[in-house]
């Protein structure tokens, strides 16, 4: 081969393999496209393994489980409409309630445990002085939560609210500071506080 067709003819030899490895690859960066909060898609599990479920729900979210060894049943999750990721875990968190399982942040990970193991384990959450109920967990989530009391000692309190709670729920008194602590489904803690701020006389 001539000298001054070497240099086209590798500079050819380049460009052909960036363009094969360019085909090569452009398959497995679009098989797993990066999802948005907003985006949407359906499920379809049938009486699937919960750890199934679980590792659907991380890579859908881009949430961090620890599973408790005693975490274990076989669940159906379908849903007629498309779900987007924040729909998908407030359904995810409704399948554990019903299989006897809670899921409690801690840190950068979310513990998937037996309820009454979670109820154990549930970060506190301080209220404002006002106890408005206001916070940024919901739904099925199990967390704890701090209630300053102002009339009512914080002991005769308890004993008022514990036969209303569910058998997953706990309380608590504190009596130096007169505050109770109640641990329950994010979405009930509302509810006890708008209670306790009746019998209070908040």
């Amino acid at each position: 081969m001539p000298p001054r067709y070497i240099d086209t003819y590798f500079l050819h030899c380049i460009a052909l393999s960036g363009l094969l490895l360019s085909a090569i690859l452009l398959p497995l960066q679009s098989a797993y496209p990066q999802e948005t909060p907003d985006e949407e898609f359906t499920l379809n599990l049938k009486n699937v393994d919960i750890r199934s479920l679980i590792e659907t729900v991380s890579r859908r979210t881009g949430k961090n489980f620890i599973v408790d060894p005693r975490v274990k049943a076989k669940v159906t999750m379908i849903s007629s409409e498309p779900v987007n990721q924040e729909k998908l875990y407030d359904i995810f968190l409704s399948v554990l309630e019903v299989h006897g399982f809670a899921a409690v942040t801690s840190g950068q990970v979310i513990k998937i445990v037996p309820s009454s193991v979670g109820a154990q384990n549930a970060i506190p959450v301080l209220t404002e002085p006002n106890n408005t109920g206001h916070n940024n967990n919901k739904g099925d989530e199990l967390i704890s939560h701090v209630i300053h009391l102002q009339n009512i000692p914080a002991q005769q309190m308890v004993e008022a609210l514990r036969p209303l709670l569910p058998q997953s729920a706990s309380i608590s008194a504190e009596s130096n500071s007169n505050t109770i602590v109640v641990t329950d489904r994010a979405d009930n803690i509302g509810k006890i506080i708008t209670l306790v701020n009746m019998l209070d006389g908040n």
